[in-house]
């Protein structure tokens, strides 16, 4: 388990009690720790209490959105207090030097999606095609240039996206493959035709294996999976092994490809 440190790192609105940026608690254990003289605003640390128990664990799972969050706000719509976590080297109890020796035993490194070497603990998650529909025109620049991509046609049937039409809201809604950390697609086929890409994390289909029998379509939840009308096998998005012709060619950057909460590579080209 970490030890914590809480920091007020900004202020945006008015806290009368008064916070101040740089005012911080500390999570060793299961204890707080306030600094002499100073106290922290318990209707704050109300809306932080969850996070908490669960910020002090190291968690493993790739496509878990909590290890990669550190910052939390206020309840108090006027306060506007972001809170920043930092983790700390972990308190000297026995069951975190045995967690810390078990981490010892294992590999120390791991190769990453450009082959070179990093530490292992938790894996970055994997990057994934992100969507902003409220500024995607539908021009389905999108489709054309994945089904070129893949089949070296312009043809929006065999496109691995999909911009579905919201006539009622007016928008517009690029159609992706999620990543799903747990892949009902992967889970539902039956032959053990769909895979996981080591390196970019994409479903991949075994064209050999596929029987086409739909079960992948069927279990997504997104509709982001379709069967090719000329084979009969599932259209799934595979990434374009990384570098996704779909992001490259939206001219709008309604599709960018990254890490949500990150700096996302995309298209609105000028």
């Amino acid at each position: 388990m970490y030890d914590l440190r809480i920091v007020v790192e900004e202020i945006r609105g008015f806290c009368d009690l008064p916070m101040k940026p740089g005012d911080y608690i500390e999570v060793k254990g299961g204890r707080l720790h306030i600094p002499d003289g100073k106290f922290f605003c318990l209707w704050a640390l109300q809306s932080l209490m969850p996070m908490i128990p669960a910020k002090q664990r190291n968690i493993v799972e790739e496509n878990d959105w909590l290890p990669d969050t550190q910052r939390m706000v206020c309840p108090d719509p006027d306060g506007q207090v972001i809170f920043r976590f930092e983790r700390m080297p972990c308190s000297d109890s026995p069951s975190e030097r045995a967690t810390a020796s078990d981490a010892a035993a294992r590999p120390t490194t791991r190769p990453t999606t450009a082959g070179a070497q990093r530490p292992t603990g938790r894996a970055e998650p994997p990057n994934r095609l992100l969507v902003n529909e409220s500024v995607c025109s539908g021009c389905r620049a999108c489709e054309l240039a994945c089904s070129f991509a893949h089949d070296r046609v312009y043809s929006p049937e065999v496109a691995r996206i999909n911009v579905a039409k919201d006539e009622a809201a007016g928008l517009d809604r690029p159609v992706v493959c999620r990543q799903c950390g747990v892949a009902r697609c992967v889970q539902a086929c039956p032959e053990g035709a769909l895979t996981r890409d080591p390196a970019t994390h994409s479903v991949v289909v075994d064209a050999d294996r596929c029987t086409g029998c739909a079960a992948c379509a069927e279990a997504c939840l997104f509709g982001a999976v379709r069967l090719s009308a000329a084979t009969g096998r599932p259209l799934i998005c595979d990434l374009c092994g990384g570098s996704p012709a779909c992001v490259e060619q939206c001219p709008t950057g309604a599709v960018r490809y990254g890490r949500a909460g990150k700096v996302a590579a995309g298209g609105g080209r000028s």
